[in-house]
């Protein structure tokens, strides 16, 4: 047992491998298994950093690919050939199979086809004069195919010359050439070329010429001009080009049909009750939408020059409505020689109007806490006949403890809400454009909520709210609430002496007023790339100019229709970069995040309101610290009070945090991701607080830092991803400051050790 403890690993590592070289045991007679290609470029020409990149795209072109390696092992395969021979069937077989993947044979591989894929690559990158040679080499029943590559000299473009033709669309090309893409010095390229018409194209839609493609432009390369240079002429090719492309159209008449059926046998398309408003007919026969709805998203006018970015905004503000399931459009022309127009129809059809969803979710926490969610909502998306959409939720959850050193009596949290969101800017007195691709929101909101604990208290919360939600482009959303208003009640069931458990850092009493302001941005929005960024700010004040008029202060608290209020500035930032250090799949990344929440309460408030706290531990936090008990501080209230008689807290919380968070994410195998992690980070208080020495914000914050760092497992279903995360501290703040490091107390071997230290933490979703 020893022997198979200390030698485990070598043991599995061992046994791969010798699966591993089995891997031509099945293989065809007279076959052998290909292991992919060799590139090697004979000349030198290029930097070393294009060269490098030459040849791997050129590795990568060579067909077929070889077998997929996990680790270095080509793990599939294994798989596949553990069901023996293929003749022979049955379940586990198939199963095997199925799993794995065939062997790629050597006899597929085409090395005279290859050649001519090589240097037909070659030659769209300006390498017009390439020459390759080929070889196999086959040993052990295992094949690798060689190609040298002769590149020769790369073309460069030394002049670039547009059609100089009297027509109009020649005339129209030539006023795009200041953005061209084609720039003298930059090597010849294909892709570029193809690029660059289409950068024409798009510029003569935004003119009128609807019906022009990229197609009816060609590129002529003339290489004789110069040593290793080329010149390009751009070039309709009217003898391809059809009379309508020529033709710059105008708008005549837009119609928008917004309860469209696509399987109805009668399409509701009927002029007879069409509704003329601000520049459109609204063909409505059921009278389901004002007109008002389609103002902000009708781009169009009569007597409008056709424009593909105004359709595009058109068609984008109609869909982010998220009142239609499907969105549609087609233009009929009126080919007048001299007056070309275009009818402009819209095709909507809406989702059911009203729908009723049920949710329900099961989580743990790793101590000992486990618990249940659910919520109830009913949807109304056309509320008002102006696609407003009323929402009606209710939730409830519930979570008890069975185990672990600090007993939490159980929890039950439950609310509803009702909301209305309006797709529109509504302002009294103001009118707003916007000019964006999306429709902009305003939300009113009314929610009412309650905490109980268990024979300990009951905060319920009831709140209001009006604001707006718009975005600049597809990476930038704002939030704007100017009114927030929040009742906080906390009732105390419990009796002095009655309970273990301390919660006095929990309660408040009183009103939260104030607006709030947060800025989102994602790069990942518009596509993933190698490098990613993702910002959120948030800026919360509570009864600013009311504290001040009335002259609140903590020794002389003020009160507004006979309750207490708050006062605070809160500011929080949550910025994250993401690499994607190997492109071949998406999910292998470096994740990264930085959280900085800075909590001023004044006047009325010695620290902020409990749900307008930071909190630091948990799933989506310090992952090797229970949840929301790290900090304030050097402070910890098991560790730093050897009086077991004295009642603990359920929760810390804070004014002040910082966080600092990084995973190395790999993908492992099909839905199967791993983890590596470090975490580190605090909480504070902004004043001094007796209740928890050692938790003020002082300069040596950084001293304070708790870390830990871990390793996980992902289960990405698409659909779902369940994250299993198992973290250990390796900084403990409230220890003595050289103590504090905890590196040579690691010892997985100990059961109180494990009891004390392992945190294990069930999630679903990435924490950031």
């Amino acid at each position: 047992m020893m022997l198979m403890k200390k030698y485990g690993w070598l043991m599995i590592v061992s046994s791969l491998m010798t699966a591993a070289c089995s891997n031509t045991k099945h293989l065809p007679k007279g076959d052998s298994l290909y292991l992919g290609a060799n590139v090697t470029l004979k000349d030198n020409e290029g930097s070393k950093s294009y060269r490098k990149v030459v040849r791997r795209d050129l590795e990568a072109a060579v067909r077929p690919k070889p077998n997929s390696k996990v680790l270095g092992v080509r793990l599939k395969l294994t798989v596949y050939n553990w069901a023996g021979d293929t003749s022979k069937k049955g379940f586990i077989r198939k199963a095997l199979r199925n799993f794995g993947e065939p062997p790629v044979l050597a006899s597929s591989l085409d090395l005279e086809s290859n050649e001519e894929l090589l240097v037909n690559i070659l030659e769209n990158r300006g390498f017009f004069y390439p020459r390759v040679q080929s070889h196999r080499e086959t040993k052990k029943r295992k094949t690798k195919s060689y190609f040298d590559v002769w590149t020769g000299p790369q073309y460069r473009i030394r002049n670039v010359v547009y059609p100089l033709d009297s027509s109009q669309i020649s005339a129209d090309i030539q006023k795009t050439k200041e953005k061209s893409l084609l720039k003298p010095g930059l090597p010849y390229n294909l892709d570029l070329i193809k690029g660059e018409r289409d950068r024409i194209t798009k510029q003569l839609t935004e003119k009128g010429y609807y019906y022009f493609k990229s197609d009816y432009l060609l590129a002529e390369v003339d290489s004789t001009v110069d040593t290793h240079k080329v010149d390009i002429h751009m070039v309709p090719k009217h003898y391809e080009i059809p009379g309508q492309a020529y033709n710059v159209y105008k708008i005549r008449n837009v119609y928008v049909y917004p309860d469209y059926r696509i399987n109805a046998r009668r399409k509701d398309t009927s002029m007879e009750q069409a509704t003329f408003h601000e520049g459109y007919y609204l063909i409505d026969r059921k009278n389901s939408f004002r007109p008002v709805v389609f103002q902000q998203a009708m781009q169009f006018k009569p007597g409008d020059t056709y424009n593909r970015t105004e359709q595009n905004l058109a068609l984008n503000r109609l869909v982010t409505m998220g009142t239609f399931k499907f969105v549609k459009n087609r233009f009929d022309p009126i080919d007048d020689p001299a007056n070309p127009l275009l009818d402009v129809h819209y095709y909507l059809t809406p989702y059911p109007k009203k729908s009723l969803r049920f949710q329900i979710g099961v989580q743990s926490q790793s101590d000992s806490r486990m618990g249940t969610t659910s919520s109830l909502s009913w949807r109304n998306r056309n509320a008002f006949r102006g696609a407003e959409l009323l929402a009606v939720t209710l939730r409830a959850g519930y979570e008890a403890q069975a185990g672990g050193n600090t007993q939490r009596p159980p929890a039950f949290e439950g609310g509803a809400e009702v909301s209305l969101s309006i797709p529109r800017f509504v302002i009294p007195f103001i009118k707003v454009v916007p000019s964006s691709m999306f429709v902009p929101r305003t939300t009113i909101r009314a929610s009412y909520d309650l905490s109980l604990r268990q024979n300990l208290y009951l905060i319920t919360s009831a709140k209001g709210s009006y604001g707006y939600q718009f975005r600049e482009d597809i990476r930038k959303e704002h939030q704007l609430f100017p009114i927030n208003i929040n009742y906080v009640r906390t009732d105390t069931l419990a009796a002095p002496g009655e309970t273990t458990i301390d919660y006095s850092n929990l309660v408040f009493n009183g009103l939260i007023i104030g607006p709030s302001y947060e800025y989102t941005f994602n790069s990942q929005a518009a596509g993933l790339n190698r490098n990613n960024w993702y910002f959120d700010g948030l800026a919360d004040l509570s009864n600013n100019i009311l504290g001040l008029v009335q002259g609140a202060s903590k020794e002389q608290p003020k009160e507004i229709f006979g309750m207490n209020y708050a006062q605070y500035i809160k500011l929080q930032a949550d910025g994250r970069y993401y690499l994607n250090y190997a492109p071949i799949h998406k999910n292998n990344i470096w994740a990264n995040r930085v959280i900085l929440g800075f909590g001023y309460p004044y006047g009325n408030s010695r620290q902020l309101p409990n749900i307008k706290q930071f909190f630091s531990g948990g799933a989506s936090s310090l992952r090797g610290f229970p949840s929301r008990m790290v900090g304030p501080g050097t402070f910890n209230d098991r560790y730093l009070n050897s009086d077991v008689t004295r009642p603990r807290y359920v929760e810390m919380l804070g004014d002040l945090k910082l966080e600092l968070n990084t995973e190395l994410r790999m993908h492992i195998y099909q839905f199967v991701n791993a983890a590596f992690f470090v975490d580190a980070g605090n909480i504070w208080t902004y004043y001094d607080d007796p209740r928890f020495p050692g938790g003020k914000f002082t300069p040596d914050f950084y001293k304070q830092l708790a870390v830990d760092g871990g390793l996980g497992l992902r289960l990405d279903f698409n659909i779902i991803m369940l994250r299993l995360d198992l973290g250990i501290p390796l900084r403990k703040p409230w220890l003595p400051e050289k103590d504090r490091w905890v590196f040579n107390q690691i010892d997985f071997g100990s059961s109180s050790w494990r009891n004390e230290n392992l945190i294990f933490n069930l999630a679903i979703g990435y924490p950031f």
